[in-house]
């Protein structure tokens, strides 16, 4: 069962971004990053991946680090 990653999509709608602009600025393709934020890709982040995020939406690469620990929570039984 994936999660939808909604911290994602909440600070990309927010920033006013699409997901085509948001997949171009990581330079990732515009279904890898859907995926992403649908939780069906991404289980272990890597740092710069979430560094160029948090960049790309204005937060702190603290933020992004614990809202992405927030969301892994919901995994665990």
């Amino acid at each position: 069962m994936n999660m939808i990653r909604t911290y994602l999509l909440k600070h990309r709608k927010q920033n006013k971004k699409s997901l085509h602009t948001m997949a171009e600025e990581l330079g990732v393709s515009r279904n890898y990053y859907n995926l992403l934020e649908k939780g069906k890709k991404g289980d272990k982040m890597t740092l710069a991946t979430a560094h160029k995020i948090a960049t790309l939406l204005k937060i702190s690469l603290e933020d992004v680090l614990d809202l992405e620990n927030e969301y892994k929570k919901g995994f665990k039984i």
